[in-house]
């Protein structure tokens, strides 16, 4: 990712905010807090068996947040998340866009517990073999907003570093959308194929 030079610390950055399930948005600037000091392009793509589902948003993040590369999760039940983000800056916001590369899917010899549900805090676990560069057991749970709607739903699976930094660092959002999550952790996946937890554990910060 591109980064992008803003205004010193003290100096709160304009941005422009919006949200599509297409591959674009127009939306009204908001001040960013003082920490959110980069504007950002995120392009998201949710796999569902054979539908792909993309969104898209403009939003305030932080300047860490240009650098990662693309965020890959695979849950269970045949779902993954893709999300790559862009940052610009000024007139370049308006034209500027992202793209999601393809997941790698060679298999990495690694195993995650996954389970994905909605409307509960619970699901049921399944062992699943993670792929690429996803090396890292990530457990999320919490409720999720889309427009009006919120909805609670907890997510286990394989994903990638970048994806368990970005949850640390872009507090009140997952994959596009805005969000409350007291649980969102991550630990090192493991070589084998077990239900058992491992002891070794990055937790992450409630979000807000």
């Amino acid at each position: 990712m591109n980064r992008v030079a803003f205004p010193s610390t003290g100096t709160c950055v304009s941005c422009e905010v919006c949200f599509s399930a297409h591959d674009s948005c127009t939306g009204s600037k908001q001040v960013c807090s003082e920490r959110m000091d980069s504007c950002g392009i995120i392009k998201t793509e949710t796999v569902v068996g054979e539908i792909k589902s993309p969104t898209f948003m403009k939003a305030c993040v932080t300047s860490s947040q240009c650098g990662l590369s693309t965020l890959f999760m695979t849950f269970g039940n045949g779902i993954s998340v893709s999300t790559n983000i862009a940052c610009c800056a000024g007139k370049a916001c308006k034209t500027a866009s992202v793209t999601v590369p393809p997941a790698n899917t060679t298999l990495n010899g690694l195993h995650c517990p996954a389970c994905y549900s909605v409307f509960t805090h619970h699901c049921s676990e399944e062992i699943i073999d993670c792929t690429g560069a996803q090396t890292q057991c990530i457990h999320i749970s919490g409720t999720v907003k889309s427009g009006g709607t919120t909805v609670h739903t907890t997510m286990k699976g394989c994903a990638t570093e970048s994806a368990c930094t970005n949850i640390q660092r872009f507090k009140g959002a997952f994959a596009g959308f805005s969000a409350d999550l007291p649980t969102a952790e991550c630990r090192p996946a493991s070589r084998v194929a077990s239900m058992a937890p491992e002891p070794a554990r990055l937790v992450l910060p409630a979000l807000v």
